[in-house]
């Protein structure tokens, strides 16, 4: 059996947390988007001795986590990076939130997957791959919902501009749809392309 690469990971990735963490650009966007990310990290280290995930899996999470992460520090709409991206490609967006919800979904599949397989099992690859991409669309969708909750949350308590911050729409009164589509196609082609045929 092969060794454990989580540990190393989880090291890693908390050192590079803790440094995003001095100074985001905005404190309470940077402790919402933080949220489902200390979730979701105390349940992969709450299992790992119970019920481990495959190396590949721990590598997929730490990279979104990486990612996540520096959006959380920026908020999504001012990564500088994916201005770099805008100016080189020569559009107006900045599309660091449209990678991210494409590595939610590209990347978290197969843990996802781990985690489901262990209590049941797909009759066929189809189902496995039409079942799993209702999910991220579904999660997707959850995550779209919250998003607007808090967003008028802070259009309330706060400002409009700290709110849209945080919606990362830009502009675009299509945003969140594209979001979930992005995050289902994600799934789709990790299923598709990095996943046995046989189930």
């Amino acid at each position: 059996m092969n060794k454990s690469i989580a540990p190393i990971l989880l090291g890693i990735f908390g050192i590079f947390w803790v440094v995003l963490a001095i100074n985001p650009l905005y404190r309470d966007i940077w402790v919402a988007e933080n949220l489902i990310l200390i979730i979701c990290t105390t349940y992969v280290i709450s299992t790992y001795k119970s019920m481990p995930f495959s190396n590949t899996s721990y590598w997929l999470i730490f990279i979104f986590c990486i990612l996540q992460t520096i959006g959380a520090h920026y908020t999504y709409a001012e990564v500088p990076i994916g201005f770099w991206a805008a100016d080189l490609l020569e559009i107006e967006r900045n599309h660091y939130d449209r990678l991210v919800h494409f590595a939610f979904g590209f990347l978290l599949v197969l843990p996802f997957k781990e985690v489901i397989t262990r209590t049941i099992k797909f009759s066929s690859f189809r189902s496995m791959v039409f079942l799993l991409v209702l999910i991220f669309l579904g999660i997707g969708s959850f995550y779209e919902i919250l998003e607007w909750l808090y967003a008028i949350f802070y259009e309330q308590q706060q400002s409009p501009q700290t709110a849209d911050s945080f919606l990362g729409s830009q502009g675009d009164i299509w945003d969140a749809e594209k979001d979930m589509l992005i995050t289902g196609l994600g799934a789709w082609l990790y299923l598709i392309f990095f996943t046995p045929k046989t189930q």
